[in-house]
């Protein structure tokens, strides 16, 4: 649950709450006339919203996922110890 913040609470209190966000991994959402503005959270989860969002805009990364779970629903896989032999032969034959 985020902490809901007024802006000019925000401002005075941004030192503790950034250390709220970056220590305890606390979300803060920051309003401006009782309205959602900005959201703070640790820097972690912004990086994967950001990785999220490139992959989501990549049809031929879509397309990758979305073949990938064809094979995995008809069964379409192959069991790890047999991908870690193949791929050490395909090192081995370099």
């Amino acid at each position: 649950m985020a902490k809901v913040v007024p802006v000019r609470e925000f401002r005075t209190k941004l030192s503790e709450l950034l250390s709220d966000v970056a220590d305890r991994r606390d979300h803060v959402l920051v309003t401006r006339n009782g309205k959602p503005a900005a959201a703070l959270v640790p820097i972690d989860e912004y990086q994967a919203l950001e990785e999220t969002a490139e992959i989501l805009s990549d049809p031929a990364t879509l397309d990758a996922i979305e073949a990938g779970m064809s094979e995995l629903a008809q069964g379409d896989t192959i069991a790890l110890d047999d991908l870690r032999r193949d791929l050490a032969q395909r090192r081995a034959a370099r």
